[in-house]
């Protein structure tokens, strides 16, 4: 780490003033922290002093993951605890509101990539990839809710939540396979008494993002608290924003286009990014499209039809060719300025999201030291985004017999002897793409726990998950029949129009027309806005649909307690076992099975494999209050893991802590942490989308069929995992501590999927092991394939800083309390290497994964205080910047400003306690509405702000109240 400041470091806290990483280390975290201990009194008055874990001082809250499965021990692993309380100060209504909150945890959210479960939001911690992230529940593995073998986190009932426990570090020994990044376990509060509610509503200043949310809980004991039932409901609706022109950043159009003036040696940038982009091969009414990647031919068709030189060919709404003129920069799909048309401005921003969960348990005393519990938790969470209408980027060949084509057009064709032409249509009959997904989530738990002789725990668990998830995208459209459609010709016999398809079998045999596509052939008008037909729509248009049943069932039993002492304390251990079984089968639409539809065509799988591991962990105190000893205790643990895919593996890990003096305690960890591939992972067999590909040979962007599928030889990964660090909490100051850890995770065979994109430019920067993913007729590539494979390592490295301080403070005669916390994560490294090639993502700040950036810089720091009926709270949430990529203009120059800035962000809060039952509440986000860089991707809908490090919501407000009896 650096330790050098910023020559003005008073830009950390101006918000967007000084966009620009920050570059201070450890020391000045340090000096953050100290920073913090200065500002009290130095006669503080007694207090609870905080759980390292960050609880609050004084509403300190159980933890079931600690890094150890040994109770009443301070594990050397570094943990990071979010209350209940500070999770009400922010108004959180979603898990993915509360990652925000912890700058160990990468931000993702997808806001309607069809490829992808649309509005789901993962933990991901160390931007390592979700499935590298153990999601629990009460400690107890949660199943995954989708096929990709991920964990949507918005099922989490957010008004059950006690408290937010998150591991960040290896912790498979102790908690099993996955947790290579660490471990993220959401507490529900399971011995609730009396009945809560909370209603609250949110929105932007620009009256969408509308979030009105509902929850409460009941719980109470019966049979002298022997049986113990509680209740929990939770409604939460947002409506999203699906046009990013609703913010001025969002308004002016702006695109990346390859440049066509560049070439490698004339200093020119490859790629451009400027606003007023249009289409270039795309109108509502069509356009005549570019060949050989220039628009001569369109040139001299319009030539020939007497418009004014420099323009092309389009079609108005009566199908007559009208001119059409051409802006800028022109390249394969986009072009500055000029007549095409737009879809550009309403790219979605989030997606409409409605979630309704349900939560009960019952536990039961069955004996003094024995007690049975039973839980069932639904969830169902419906989201909805769209897409533009089906575009055809200059792919539609347009033959010179075609039925609709204006006669002046085949006639400007015969005189240059043009047999077609190529051309583009953005088809706004179809309607909007439309992505909708269903998840729902059933999950029931039972099993017994208790206690015998002096200090032995227990517990027996069963648990049961039966997920579902629906994906329907609607106006897909059936490749082969809109080809047909459009090749349509006069039928000499009625002077109709005819398919072409169709005139030359008007009888088809079922081997010779197996799904209709000849016998219900409709005439396509490709030519002026609106000029398809009901009848033909109803022809080649559809819905397909992706149903996915995700079956976990697993069984543990565990085991702790000392069976004897050391000069130094008791031995502490731990033992236990775990059978799962992970299962799923994805099935689809007829169409999608034959990948008749334009995109998704998602291929039905199944995949079935089990997991037996049994684990044990010793806790060895070695000294206690001695000389420069205050205490000194090791830990170790080990688990052995069999995979019915892929046999068995070891995960261990050794860690220590040592105090020398009271106030200072220096911890340590090395661990061998695994990871499986997944269902997804091994068995999937395609899902398709298409988007823009850039020949690298050429700079020419064409929209390309990308297919994503699994890889049934794909090996188990294996982490080596180390991290020290030092906590100080003085005796001096109470209330206050403060940890710095370095950690670095370096996974060997690790499971790596490469952007489409990347396989291209690897393939044809001499990887040649990549090559076989790119197909291509005559020299253009067509279709990439893209499966997972096992990279050579992977890596993250950095550190992390917490620093918290409460203490008592008077302000105008009142009395109050003052809790103050920095969260911060810097990342030296987050590096993929395959094929002996690296690239590091951190600072990755401009395009949406894979690859997965991460920032240089999280830091976050709240400030609240509490008097009489009040609680105020500030917060600041700095994002550093970056690279719009990070291996841009490294040997040419891809762009011309490869630089992102960073943003800081304002937050405030503040609730007033009415009566003992009821308080009212606010908070506003982002106070200050700082907009995010602009750095749009280059689909033919770009997200304008791509990057999913930044808000692109602008200011938020929520206003509420809660009611406790």
């Amino acid at each position: 780490m650096s330790d050098r400041l910023p020559n003005d470091s008073s830009q950390l806290f101006l918000g967007t003033g000084g966009r620009r990483p920050l570059k201070y280390g450890a020391v000045s975290l340090l000096a953050i922290s100290a920073a913090l201990a200065m500002t009290a009194p130095h006669q503080a008055a007694a207090q609870s002093v905080p759980a390292e874990a960050s609880a609050p001082a004084g509403d300190l809250e159980e933890i079931i993951v600690t890094g150890t499965r040994i109770s009443g021990f301070t594990a050397p692993t570094p943990m990071t605890s979010l209350s209940a309380v500070q999770l009400q100060d922010k108004a959180v209504s979603t898990v993915a509101d509360m990652l925000l909150e912890v700058p160990q945890l990468r931000i993702n959210q997808n806001i309607g990539k069809s490829s992808e479960p649309i509005g789901a939001s993962n933990a991901d911690l160390r931007g390592l990839g979700t499935q590298r992230t153990l999601v629990l529940m009460n400690g107890n593995r949660v199943g995954i809710t989708d096929p990709a073998g991920t964990i949507d986190t918005n099922i989490i009932p957010v008004a059950l939540i006690k408290n937010v426990d998150i591991v960040t570090g290896g912790a498979s020994a102790a908690y099993g396979s996955d947790a290579v990044a660490g471990v993220v376990n959401f507490v529900l509060d399971k011995d609730f008494e009396g009945a809560k509610a909370d209603i609250s509503y949110g929105s932007t200043e620009h009256d969408d993002f509308r979030r009105p949310d509902v929850n409460f809980a009941l719980g109470h004991g019966f049979a002298d608290n022997k049986v113990h039932i509680e209740v929990a409901g939770d409604f939460m609706h947002n409506s999203g924003e699906s046009s990013q022109a609703s913010r001025s950043w969002g308004a002016n159009g702006t695109v990346q286009l390859t440049n066509p003036a560049y070439t490698k040696t004339n200093g020119q940038p490859r790629l451009l990014i400027v606003d007023h982009g249009t289409y270039s091969q795309m109108t509502a009414g069509g356009v005549v499209g570019l060949s050989g990647g220039t628009n001569t031919l369109a040139l001299s068709l319009a030539n020939k039809l007497g418009f004014a030189p420099g323009t092309g060919v389009q079609f108005g709404s009566d199908g007559k060719p009208t001119p059409f003129q051409y802006g800028t920069n022109i390249g394969a799909t986009f072009m500055q300025g000029g007549g095409g048309g737009s879809a550009i401005n309403d790219g979605n921003l989030l997606p409409e999201i409605d979630r309704k969960s349900g939560y009960g348990r019952i536990s039961y005393q069955l004996a003094d030291n024995i007690t049975l519990f039973a839980d069932m938790l639904y969830s169902q969470v419906h989201a909805n985004s769209d897409l533009a209408p089906n575009p055809d980027v200059g792919t539609i060949t347009i033959r010179n017999d075609n039925a609709f084509l204006d006669p002046s057009v085949k006639a400007a064709m015969a005189s240059l002897k043009l047999a077609s032409i190529p051309f583009g249509r953005l088809n706004y009959e179809d309607g909007n793409s439309e992505f909708r997904t269903v998840t729902k989530t059933r999950r029931w738990t039972f099993g017994a726990e208790g206690s015998f002789g002096r200090n032995w725990n227990w517990s027996v668990t069963g648990q049961l998950g039966r997920n579902t998830y629906d994906e329907f995208a609607d106006n897909n459209r059936i490749s082969q029949r809109w080809t047909y459609g459009l090749d349509s010709v006069i039928n000499p016999a009625t002077g109709q129009a005819i398919c072409r398809v169709k005139l030359a079998n008007p009888n088809p045999t079922a081997a010779q027309d197996p799904y209709g596509d000849i016998r219900s052939c409709v005439p396509i008008n490709p030519f002026g806005a609106g000029s398809i037909s009901q009848q033909a729509l109803g022809y080649y248009l559809g819905t397909s649909t992706i149903t996915a049943d995700m079956h976990q069932d697993v069984y543990a039993a565990n085991i702790s307690g000392s069976p004897f002492s050391t000069w130094a304390g008791p031995l502490s251990v731990a033992a236990g076992a775990e059978y799962r079984i992970e299962k799923t089968v994805q099935t689809s639409d007829a169409n999608s099975v034959l990948s008749r539809w334009r995109s998704i065509n998602g291929q039905p799988f199944s995949g079935e494999y089990n997991v037996k591991e049994a684990y044990s962990e010793v806790v060895v105190p070695l000294a206690e209050d001695m000389t420069l000893a205050h205490k000194l205790e090791l830990n170790a643990s080990g688990r052995y893991t069999e995979y019915s895919t892929s046999g068995g593996v070891w995960a261990w890990k050794f860690g220590g802590n040592y105090e020398p003096i009271e106030d200072v305690r220096f911890r340590g960890t090395v661990s061998r942490d695994i990871r499986a591939p997944n269902n997804y992972e091994l068995f999937s067999q395609g899902n398709q989308v298409i988007n823009a590909i850039i020949d690298p040979r050429t700079n020419v962007a064409r929209q390309t069929t990308q297919i994503t599928g699994g890889n049934p030889n794909l090996l188990p990964e294996e982490a080596d995992t180390y991290s020290v660090g030092v906590v100080f909490k003085p005796r001096w100051l109470d209330g206050f501590h403060a940890s710095l850890d370095y950690y670095n995770i370096e996974i060997k065979n690790a499971i790596s999927t490469v952007a489409a994109q990347d396989i291209v430019n690897f393939c044809f920067n001499g990887q040649s092991v990549f090559c076989s993913g790119v197909i291509q007729t005559g020299g253009i590539i067509t279709r990439v394939n893209i499966i997972p494979f096992n990279a050579n390592s992977q890596r993250a490295a950095g550190e992390d800083f917490e620093a918290e301080y409460s203490f008592p403070l008077t302000l105008l005669n009142n009395d109050g309390d003052v809790q103050l916390r920095v969260l911060a994560n810097h990342a030296d490294t987050l590096t993929t290497t395959a094929n002996g090639v690296s690239n590091d993502y951190v600072g990755l700040a401009g395009i949406s994964p894979p690859p997965a950036g991460v920032p240089e810089w999280r830091v976050n720091v709240d400030a609240n205080y509490s008097f009489d009926k009040w609680r105020l709270g500030v917060g600041y949430r700095y994002i550093s910047g970056g690279k719009f990529d990070t291996r841009f203009n490294l040997t040419t120059l891809d762009i011309a400003n490869n630089d992102i800035s960073g943003i800081g962000y304002w937050d405030a809060n503040v609730s007033y306690r009415l009566n003992e039952n009821l308080t009212i509440y606010g908070s506003v986000e982002n106070l200050t509405d700082e907009a995010p860089p602009i750095t749009p991707n280059g689909i033919v809908q770009p997200t304008i702000a791509n990057s999913p490090f930044f808000d692109n919501r602008g200011r938020f407000w929520v206003l509420g109240v809660r009611a406790r009896m």
